[in-house]
């Protein structure tokens, strides 16, 4: 049982309610030590118990990389090559619109997202796929967020709010984008 389930129920329930994603989809997860506490594949985020979150080594698999999300090996890869203790994964609605319409990367227009957010990347790679874990983890070393192609945001920060943050940054800016894209 993972001690940091209460505060991933916390923000699995944050990230339904602010539209971030659907409660099937999307996964949280922090690294404590050599152990990343990690939510379970097709879990509702906004009902999250402690059944719902694992614990898996950060070097190597385990059995219960069976049941965590699908997405473990690219939070294992983020933790890996950063300092950043919490991962959040959205399937923000606006923010894979436009992964799907830019070619590279989508800069911010808004004033907040050019300032706190910067330009995220938009990599490729198939979900739960070692070229995903690879792309999403080059990407987060020097920016707070990225959008894999078509599937969604990877926000990370040195704890929850701030991978949250990211994360929520992202999808406004996104939209503000789209929007004004559309006119």
């Amino acid at each position: 049982m993972s001690l940091a389930w209460p505060e991933i129920a916390k923000f699995g329930r944050k990230m339904v309610a602010s539209g971030l994603t659907s409660s099937r989809f999307g996964n949280i997860s922090r690294l404590q030590g050599e152990k990343i506490s990690i939510t379970c594949t097709g879990s509702m985020l906004d009902e999250l118990d402690q059944s719902n979150v694992v614990e898996v080594d950060l070097n190597c698999a385990s059995d219960q990389d069976r049941i965590a999300s699908s997405e473990t090996c690219v939070h294992r890869a983020v933790y890996r090559s950063t300092s950043n203790k919490a991962v959040i994964h959205t399937h923000s609605p606006y923010a894979v619109a436009l992964s799907l319409l830019e070619k590279d990367s989508i800069e911010p227009l808004d004033s907040e997202g050019i300032l706190f957010l910067g330009v995220m990347p938009i990599v490729e790679g198939h979900y739960g796929s070692d070229r995903l874990a690879q792309a999403v983890s080059m990407a987060l070393q020097s920016h707070k967020a990225c959008i894999a192609r078509g599937h969604g945001v990877f926000a990370s920060g040195m704890t929850l709010t701030e991978a949250f943050t990211a994360a929520s940054m992202a999808e406004h800016s996104s939209k503000v984008r789209y929007l004004v894209k559309a006119r």
